[in-house]
């Protein structure tokens, strides 16, 4: 496949996944990251609001802090909720993904088990490296991108303002979209005993399906991010408010449902790609999609007859 029919490939399965959710009554997965969700982004805004309290306590009382050690301190205070404020609301993307990666890899075993009846014993020391590939893939996914956009950034500063504003603004969010991606598609590869170098590879073999998956998943998140941090500046008249915290709402459910939609998407897609059936590291059971239609088929024969 090109990449236009792996970009296709992963939008149409982001609509084929609710219909499979909903069918196979997986959609109770919905609130593991809305529970998530709410936590962590609850624990950004409480950061913030510390860090403006000590930034407010720090021009309070700026005439009493007359000693150095003073001002040292509550300036690492300032930096330190910063820091949190910034990993809890910027990086929330990369958390959900981390946090999540048991729920994730189970669910993506799951709908692997529909499609193909593989099925994958449970080990505690399995899980754990999930977890710990989960975070390596996250680190990694952070590290180039934020790579690439200091190096946008610096070519950026060369040209005008409009094709600087293009580049800063466009190119951060589609490789974003690439990173986010890869992070889904990921937990497949692993599943293939595909060590990281190998499901790098891969994953740049087909960015086209990797960018589609990030980026619905991206868009759905900044969609709520953008709406709550606007609606504060929205008119307090009712009609005003009852509409955007009606999209408010909406956006939000978009943002939970984000991660478990983005990973039925890359689990259905990766099967059509490489065939889940031929993973030699699954026991194979029975009741797949497959089969039931084979099944169907073999009874309507029989019944014609």
């Amino acid at each position: 496949m090109n990449f236009f029919q792996l970009l296709g490939l992963g939008y149409k399965n982001y609509i084929k996944g609710i219909r499979f959710l909903l069918d196979h009554k997986l959609y109770w997965f919905i609130l593991f990251p809305l529970i998530l969700f709410v936590g962590v982004y609850w624990l950004g805004l409480y950061f913030e609001a510390v860090e403006l309290s000590i930034g407010r306590d720090l021009v309070a009382n700026a005439r009493e802090l007359e000693t150095l050690r003073a001002i040292t301190w509550r300036t690492v205070q300032m930096i330190f909720f910063d820091s949190l404020n910034m990993i809890f609301t910027k990086f929330t993307l990369y958390i959900v993904v981390i946090i999540l990666s048991p729920i994730i890899a189970l669910l993506s075993e799951r709908i692997e088990q529909i499609l193909t009846g593989n099925k994958y014993k449970f080990s505690f020391k399995q899980l754990v490296n999930d977890i710990r590939r989960g975070i390596q893939i996250a680190m990694r996914n952070i590290f180039w991108e934020y790579f690439f956009i200091v190096i946008i950034l610096g070519i950026a500063s060369f040209f005008n303002s409009t094709i600087k504003d293009i580049l800063i603004f466009s190119l951060p969010i589609a490789i974003g979209f690439y990173f986010y991606g890869f992070a889904f598609i990921d937990y497949i590869n692993e599943r293939r005993r595909l060590n990281i170098q190998q499901s790098v590879y891969f994953v740049s073999k087909h960015r086209g399906l990797a960018i589609s998956i990030g980026s619905i998943y991206s868009i759905f998140f900044l969609s709520f991010f953008y709406v709550f941090r606007s609606f504060a500046t929205l008119p307090s008249d009712t009609s005003t408010q009852l509409f955007w915290g009606t999209i408010l709402v909406i956006t939000f459910l978009l943002a939970a449902l984000a991660p478990i939609l983005a990973i039925t998407s890359a689990t259905l897609s990766m099967h059509e790609i490489v065939d889940l059936n031929k993973n030699d590291y699954a026991v194979r059971t029975k009741n797949t999609i497959g089969e039931k239609n084979d099944e169907e088929e073999e009874n309507n024969v029989d019944n014609i007859e």
